[in-house]
């Protein structure tokens, strides 16, 4: 990571502290800068602030995040992936990781009971939502692919649900408002947040406007 990104990974931990680290909190995205702030906040929340969490991989199989950790030499002993695409892949890079499989991004519905048996159990690991600060689903607009509006509407309102038991952990939500309007304005509905990043050039993340001062604008619902 560039000295830049450092920068801007910063003023996503600030916008977070600003949130008081807790509850669904909307990023606007560009869907084509989806990895570079999943790996953002991943350097935020797990190296910079040491804090336990879940990645939660639909898109691409985790072995791909945890290639980026590791080439980036980013600290992520804390984190647990849970992988739901991984078995429908041809990507088999082998990566060394905390990580529980489910069947698919199919059956939405199952996805969500799939979920919530395994936050229970830990899937024999010593794992609990009760003591995860943050959980993040790459890529959450990729499920529309495999299921309908409706079902991916409902997974995401239980998903929330059940994290929202946990009351100190924050959920960032990333969807992209231009090519995901509906669904973007589906989870606008159900986060307390929303922060806005404009897409400007490939290597640059958006200017300041003046709602909030540390990079990027938040306006609370």
């Amino acid at each position: 990571m560039n000295v830049k990104d450092e920068e801007q990974t910063l003023d996503i931990l600030r916008a977070f502290d600003k949130c008081g680290f807790k509850g669904a909190i909307l990023f606007d995205v560009p869907s084509t800068q989806f990895v570079r702030v999943n790996l953002m906040m991943l350097r935020g929340l797990s190296q910079e602030r040491g804090l336990p969490g879940i990645f939660i991989s639909v898109d691409r199989p985790h072995q791909y995040m945890t290639h980026l950790l590791t080439m980036h030499k980013i600290k992520s002993e804390q984190l647990v992936y849970l992988d739901v695409i991984s078995r429908f892949s041809a990507d088999f890079k082998v990566a060394s990781a905390n990580v529980s499989y489910i069947d698919g991004p199919f059956r939405i519905d199952h996805l969500t009971m799939a979920m919530n048996e395994w936050m229970k159990s830990g899937n024999g690991k010593t794992f609990s939502t009760g003591n995860c600060s943050y959980a993040i689903i790459d890529n959450l607009s990729t499920l529309l692919t495999y299921n309908s509006f409706n079902s991916v509407q409902t997974f995401l309102l239980n998903f929330l649900q059940t994290l929202h038991s946990s009351e100190n952990m924050i959920i960032p939500l990333m969807i992209d408002s231009e090519k995901s309007g509906r669904l973007y304005e589906t989870a606008r509905t159900m986060c307390k947040v929303e922060i806005r990043m404009k897409d400007l050039l490939p290597e640059e993340l958006p200017d300041i406007t003046p709602k909030m001062t540390i990079g990027i604008d938040s306006t609370k619902r």
